[in-house]
């Protein structure tokens, strides 16, 4: 069972709580500051972080870092943007299919959930996490030349992808065959995540019933 989770803290959309600008778009007063806000998004309830008002005069532009970032088909991410604080997820104890990154405090988040789970007995491995816009173009092209246009409904074209975030994860485990694939949805270890990955600041970025709205086509690994 795969599931590709989006943290809340920077998109986790693959964060949970990405704002409705773009990159170059004003966000408008603001702090530094982050709080707690409750957001419900179809039968899913979670916590993302906002930034309470503050003086008229600071006005400052969104950028590839911010958490009110939003990456989808219609606002993308720079060619060269790299996270500056990418670390490697084995180090924080979760275990991956290859030598997978992540934005250092979402990889800390995705520890804690990984750890919780193997509690209950659940698996979960990382298959996929960042994502460079050189790998993302790749890998829509080989879609692209088996699938044609259809390739645009399951894989994002580079620039567009929640994965050079480095917010975003793919999971997989032994019930799926260590792929990532749809029976990922029939395993004991996405029920959990349903339930509660948004305790550790993470989305289900592409739900089912959605595909209209997010344009993609049921991911639950994702």
């Amino acid at each position: 069972m795969v599931i590709i989770l989006v943290f809340m803290f920077g998109v986790g959309c693959s964060l949970l709580g990405l704002g409705k600008v773009g990159i170059a778009a004003p966000l408008g007063p603001s702090t530094s500051a982050w709080e707690w806000s409750r957001l419900s998004y179809s039968e899913t309830t979670g916590f993302t972080i906002r930034e309470d008002e503050a003086s008229a005069d600071q006005e400052p532009l969104a950028t590839c870092d911010d958490v009110s970032v939003l990456v989808d088909r219609s606002h993308s991410l720079p060619s060269d943007y790299v996270p500056r604080d990418l670390v490697p997820l084995q180090g924080y104890g979760v275990p991956t299919l290859g030598s997978e990154v992540l934005r250092r405090e979402a990889a800390e988040h995705l520890g804690r959930l990984v750890e919780d789970a193997a509690v209950y007995g659940e698996e979960l491995v990382v298959s996929s996490a960042y994502r460079s816009y050189e790998e993302q173009q790749l890998s829509h092209e080989r879609l692209v030349s088996v699938f044609g246009a259809g390739a645009g409904r399951m894989s994002a074209s580079a620039g567009h992808s929640q994965h050079q975030l480095g917010t975003a994860v793919d999971f997989t485990n032994a019930a799926a065959g260590y792929q990532v694939w749809e029976l990922f949805a029939q395993t004991s270890a996405y029920w959990w995540l349903e339930h509660h990955a948004w305790e550790y600041g993470f989305v289900l970025a592409y739900p089912r019933g959605k595909e209209e709205q997010t344009g993609y086509q049921w991911e639950p690994w994702h």
